[in-house]
């Protein structure tokens, strides 16, 4: 069963990427097939752009379109070019914040592409390993941004307190933020018009691309709203429950190039 596909989307994090944070030989060769038959690849993730972008050079597949920070922003890989962005609502970034600092959450900003947080731990330093990025310490003034952000988060490793977190977060901000809970550890807040399945839409609209000839690949709460779009959808084994029920197909794992698999089966020509 071959599937005309115009447009592949896919995740970074446990989904392209290993848990070694790597990338094999083989899924690269099988992306620049995909797109030697003329089949446009955008990555979709929830990254900060400038720590999606090094593997978007790593993968040379030119100047591709990536939607980061959950679709809050679409951005050009080599040139750096913003196609789109949609950033929190000041004051309600503001009063999540203050709610994260009553609780004695950790939190982490994001604004014009740099990451803020109130104090160093070791989530920063863990943060910053695995994404390549510096982290900017502001002190009491992380409360209180002067622009809007992009995208606030809440990282905590208790899984008691996440449980917390989303409960308090969506109570209070529901109906005013987009929220996901991206990882175990994550609880991301961002603006209410933002997703990926949005931000896939709208460039499928820009090129005239039927969301029935795209395929997406993701993992996580934040690749739901990509995976319903189109019946080509296909999570990894290691998806969470909300990923695998979203998507048609379940490929191997991250770890066992499930990405580069299904392309080969389903897709390469």
């Amino acid at each position: 069963m071959q599937a005309d596909i115009k447009l592949v989307a896919i995740d970074l994090d446990d989904t392209l990427l290993r848990d070694d944070i790597s990338i094999s030989d083989y899924t690269k060769e099988v992306l620049q097939k995909i797109k030697a038959q003329g089949v446009r690849i955008v990555i979709a993730t929830g990254r900060m752009f400038k720590a999606a972008r090094p593997w978007g050079m790593v993968l040379n597949l030119g100047d591709v379109p990536m939607v980061v920070y959950t679709g809050s922003m679409t951005a050009r890989c080599e040139s750096g070019t913003i196609l789109n962005e949609h950033l929190m609502n000041l004051n309600t970034a503001r009063q999540i914040l203050q709610t994260g600092r009553e609780h004695g959450w950790y939190m982490q900003s994001y604004i014009d592409d740099e990451l803020y947080v109130p104090y160093r731990d070791d989530r920063t330093d863990s943060y910053e390993k695995n994404c390549g990025v510096t982290a900017h310490v502001l002190g009491d003034a992380f409360w209180v941004p002067e622009k809007a952000p992009l995208k606030v988060l809440v990282y905590e490793n208790d899984p008691a307190v996440m449980e917390e977190v989303s409960r308090v977060m969506i109570e209070k901000y529901g109906d005013k933020a987009g929220y996901v809970r991206s990882s175990r550890y994550f609880f991301e807040l961002n603006s209410k018009q933002a997703s990926k399945g949005e931000a896939l839409t709208e460039l499928c609209a820009q090129w005239d691309i039927p969301l029935q000839n795209i395929a997406v690949f993701g993992n996580a709460q934040n690749d739901v709203s990509m995976l319903k779009l189109t019946p080509w959808s296909f999570a990894v084994a290691n998806a969470a429950e909300s990923a695998r029920q979203a998507a048609r197909f379940i490929t191997a794992s991250n770890n066992q190039d499930g990405v580069a698999k299904a392309l080969e089966k389903y897709i390469l020509k």
